[in-house]
């Protein structure tokens, strides 16, 4: 009588674990990257629309808006309709009751640098047509290997640019 056997033999199972271990070490820099690519990459869009629905809200409220950015470990941006905030004190930086912030702890690993704006690092968007005039100015961005800054221009219109690295379409600055 004939009997067949089924199943993997110790130096096949070895050989198959072998093979994906390599390929795991092989991978895993890039997915890491990629990570951080896409943190940077939705802090950076974030805070953009941030600053767009700020100039919206001082269009529509008729209210000067200011958006306040600050710098360091923690860094963080908050809008308020009531002049300038403290993005890191709960509550500070509200826009009609509702807190609206972008902040470092959501987006780990990214860091904020080359902070460039008017007065006491805020923008502020007039109420009337929701220009930004003297308070224009630009952030940058970064996950170490990419950074991406942020302009505000007089007219408060709002962009987005890589000033190193690449991160989807958006252009050189």
């Amino acid at each position: 009588m004939h009997h067949k056997e089924y199943g993997l033999s110790l130096l096949e199972l070895l050989i198959v674990i072998s093979i994906v271990a390599i390929v795991v070490m092989l991978g895993a820099p890039s997915v890491t990257e990629m990570q951080r690519q896409y943190k940077l990459k939705g802090a950076v869009e974030v805070s953009y629309f941030a600053l767009q629905l700020a100039r919206s809200g001082a269009i529509s409220a008729s209210t000067d808006t200011t958006v306040q950015f600050v710098e360091g470990e923690n860094w963080c941006i908050g809008t308020s309709a009531g002049g300038l905030c403290d993005c890191n004190v709960l509550n500070s930086c509200t826009v009609n009751g509702v807190e609206q912030l972008v902040k470092a702890a959501d987006f780990s690993q990214i860091t904020m640098q080359d902070l460039a704006f008017g007065a006491n690092d805020a923008a502020v968007f007039d109420g009337v047509r929701g220009l930004a005039e003297g308070n224009a100015g630009s952030v940058v961005l970064t996950d170490g290997n990419n950074e991406a800054r942020l302009v505000l221009s007089n007219l408060g219109r709002v962009r987005i640019c890589m000033q190193q690295g690449q991160l989807g379409a958006y252009d050189p600055c």
